[in-house]
């Protein structure tokens, strides 16, 4: 085989590359305090632009229109907030009845599958896949990256409200970077509409899917109908694991406290919101906008909740948008926005 048919690789140039990514790994991972909020406050205040800027063309100053955007968006965590403890309240005052019928089922289920199969279920979860251990590690992990964002929002309230007020400053800056200043301007108006058109068509599709749930539950007389409803539709904004986490919980919890019946009723339920998600909702809502191929995508979610945990999972999609909106008008990246976008199989 000639010269001319054999790839040439410059390892000077592999080795720029690795370093660079080993540089943005160590970054991201060691600067998570620094950089997480920064980019949790971009996002936000990307998001809350659009009604600040209604507000604005109403009349109201520039001070007045975010505090009110500030104002509604509080309001509507603050509700939703109150809503899941209200409900999580309810749930702890059953959970001895729960634990209780969990012990009842999980003993029969014990003793069929050993007559059945042979096998002792409690000696192979407890021994060997430390199931137990493992969820108690999730719950852990989970609750660490919410209060680790819960701890530091008032400085993610201070960098939004700067974002906003210097907005016009931010974009010059991001502009005098560049020589080229309309692949600039392209790029932060690909990006915004990226982040507004993928996380507020999220929230549509999770009102869509928590009224589906919820109506799906309360035919089939399934216990903790909102919390259920509520906890499964909240947890779809995680890309393709979010579903099967908020999913299973909800299977789970009705199997263990009414049965099999409420259990399918379940699965019935959140099958078909399923497929009225992908093939309905998601088309319609969000389209084609971030048109990212499902290998980045479960890479980048996996690549991001390993760094940022579950705030890292939810923004990894309006990050991988933005950066295949940066690769698409940056000479010399074609390769890459190649490797990014979804293609016809």
């Amino acid at each position: 085989m000639g010269n001319e048919e054999k790839v040439e690789i410059s390892i000077n140039q592999a080795l720029k590359v690795l370093l660079l990514l080993s540089g943005i790994w160590a970054a991201c991972y060691y600067g998570a305090t620094l950089i997480l909020p920064l980019l949790v406050s971009v996002v936000i205040a990307t998001l809350l632009n659009r009604p600040t800027e209604k507000f604005k063309k109403w009349g109201f100053p520039n001070w007045l229109a975010i505090t009110v955007s500030l104002i509604l968006m509080t309001i509507v965590i603050l509700l939703l907030f109150w809503l899941i403890t209200s409900q999580i309240g309810n749930m702890a005052e059953d959970w001895p009845t729960i634990k209780e019928k969990a012990t009842e089922k999980y003993t029969i289920l014990n003793d069929s599958i050993q007559q059945t199969l042979g096998i002792d279920v409690e000696n192979v979860v407890g021994n060997q896949l430390n199931f137990k251990e493992k969820l108690t590690s999730l719950s852990k992990a989970l609750a660490t990256s919410l209060s680790n964002l819960l701890s530091q929002s008032f400085l993610i309230l201070v960098y939004v409200v700067l974002f906003l007020m210097q907005k016009r400053m931010f974009m010059q800056f991001f502009k005098k970077l560049f020589t080229n200043k309309n692949a600039a301007t392209r790029i932060l108006t690909g990006s915004s509409k990226i982040i507004n058109d993928y996380m507020f068509g999220k929230a549509k599709i999770m009102i869509f899917l928590f009224i589906i749930y919820y109506l799906g539950f309360l035919a089939g007389q399934v216990p903790f109908a909102l919390f259920l409803a509520l906890f499964a539709a909240l947890f779809s904004i995680i890309p393709y694991v979010g579903n099967l986490i908020g999913g299973g919980v909800a299977i789970i919890l009705a199997y263990l406290y009414s049965g099999g019946t409420p259990a399918l009723i379940v699965i019935g339920v959140i099958s078909v919101a399923q497929l009225i998600e992908n093939y309905v909702l998601t088309p319609w809502i969000i389209g084609d906008e971030i048109d990212l191929n499902p290998f980045m995508t479960v890479f980048g979610v996996i690549l991001l909740s390993t760094l940022w945990g579950v705030v890292g999972a939810i923004i990894a999609l309006p990050i991988l948008g933005i950066l295949k909106v940066l690769f698409e008008h940056t000479k010399g990246m074609e390769a890459y926005v190649y490797l990014f976008k979804q293609h016809d199989t």
